[in-house]
């Protein structure tokens, strides 16, 4: 912080005055730093006082900074910037016993995932307070398997799991007779797996993949759909 004097001196400087103050100040710190050997080790509060000071003066700091090079200075930035978006959400990736618990099962009864592939689906979440051996244990008192029976988990099983949800889509065409003549009108299609419920979509002259987009869109603002 500066002392009284000294900030009234630069309170009631002009410009050019200020130049010549920092002038000074920089030839002189230049001086003592000639005088001291090796490298200056900072300590945490030091290095966060110079970040403060020098984010105000921009890339002018490589001109001024004599403590450490320009290069470490922007580093600490770096750091601090990076330290900050670690902290900014603490509680990302933290969950209580009986959530995990319900979260493995439910991974591993919905998708068959083995131990290994779930820890990894945990790491995508952010979730790094479980351990492998702690899915295993939780997989075993539920009486899932731990590792996936890749043997029989065949595409049908795999299909049986999830038909109540999965919808087929495809297109097809028919003559349609028009004032210029027979044209094709494309329709497209969507079938149930779990029920063969068929869906018809409007049919258009020049189908594109706005059109197709939209037809999907319908199809999940069903009820029932999802």
């Amino acid at each position: 912080m500066c002392s009284a004097p000294l900030f009234a001196l630069i309170a009631s400087a002009r410009d050019w005055e200020l130049a010549k103050y920092a002038e000074y100040l920089k030839a002189e710190n230049q001086i003592l730093r000639a005088r001291i050997p090796g490298q200056i080790h900072t300590t945490a509060n030091e290095r966060q006082k110079l970040i403060k000071l020098g984010k105000g003066i921009g890339r002018a700091v490589e001109e001024l900074i004599t403590i450490v090079t320009p290069t470490t200075f922007f580093r600490w930035l770096r750091d601090e910037k990076g330290s900050k978006s670690k902290t900014k959400n603490p509680k990302i990736g933290q969950r209580k016993p009986r959530e995990l618990r319900e979260l493995v099962i439910e991974i591993a009864k919905t998708t068959g995932f083995g131990y290994t592939r779930i820890i990894g689906e945990f790491r995508k979440l952010g979730i790094k307070n479980i351990s492998q051996q702690t899915v295993r244990n939780i997989l075993k008192e539920a009486e899932i398997q731990p590792g996936p029976d890749r043997t029989s988990d065949s595409r049908t099983e795999f299909l049986n799991r999830h038909c109540e949800t999965l919808w087929a889509s495809d297109f097809f065409s028919v003559k349609s007779m028009t004032a210029r003549g027979l044209r094709d009108l494309y329709v497209m299609v969507f079938l149930n797996l779990q029920t063969r419920e068929p869906i018809l979509t409007e049919s258009a002259y020049r189908p594109n993949s706005a059109w197709a987009a939209s037809k999907r869109r319908s199809l999940l603002s069903r009820p029932g759909i999802v």
